[in-house]
């Protein structure tokens, strides 16, 4: 078994971190523009005082 067929490239290092990182962004920019998300993830969270 090769150890080297496990370890991911640099290449390929950075554009797992460049779609994780969109993604995140991405899902802050709907959350802060949709309030019914919000209140729904703030709701399925548990978050103190919506109850």
């Amino acid at each position: 078994m090769k150890l080297p067929a496990f370890v991911p490239s640099p290449a390929e290092v950075g554009r797992e971190t460049i779609i994780l990182i969109c993604g995140a962004l991405l899902a802050a920019l709907i959350m802060s523009n949709w309030p019914a998300g919000r209140s729904y993830i703030r709701a399925a969270w548990g978050e103190p005082g919506t109850h």
